[in-house]
């Protein structure tokens, strides 16, 4: 049972992680100055930019969703890069990819901490017509006298100009 707990704990903080990650992109030109970096001039009519992240650290605390009873503190040590292009017509790409290892400490003293690695990416394309956004998550933890867990998720989300096609969306998750 405490497996499943922390599994669903995971999710959340690779979630949380993801939130981060997405927060700090934005595929319009509108919104360049909220970017973890300039887009800058390629010479047709394009912009991008690229930035590299290391030994980056988030400390938060997870509370629990409506599905698992563990809550605590992670905190995450993570390498990463984001890259994102906008053409001339505004349309937009950007994508990222983060990895490193966590800690996840329980409220419930009665839970060992969990010690594990993950690595997340995502990536998003818009249009004025159309957008798409994606992500991955992979995660192994361990702790001592504990089962460790593998946890993998896969979220897609799109919306297409085509009237006769409704929004695709799929979130799926094992441990």
């Amino acid at each position: 049972m405490k497996v499943i707990r922390v599994a669903c704990c995971l999710s959340v903080l690779l979630l949380s992680l993801l939130a981060f990650a997405f927060a700090l992109s934005t595929s319009t030109t509108a919104h360049a100055q909220s970017l973890p970096c300039t887009p800058s001039s390629n010479g047709n009519g394009s912009q991008q930019c690229t930035v590299h992240f290391k030994d980056d650290v988030q400390t938060f605390h997870i509370g629990p969703p409506p599905a698992c009873l563990l809550s605590g503190t992670i905190t995450q040590t993570f390498n990463g890069v984001f890259h994102i292009i906008i053409n001339k017509a505004g349309d937009g790409w950007d994508t990222s990819t983060m990895t490193g290892p966590f800690v996840l400490v329980p409220d419930d003293p009665s839970i060992p901490t969990y010690t594990g690695h993950a690595t997340a990416w995502f990536g998003d394309s818009v249009n004025n017509q159309n957008f798409v956004t994606h992500f991955t998550i992979n995660a192994h933890a361990t702790a001592p006298n504990a089962p460790p867990f593998d946890f993998h998720e896969t979220f897609h989300f799109s919306v297409s100009a085509n009237s006769t096609n409704p929004p695709v969306f799929f979130d799926n998750a094992t441990c």
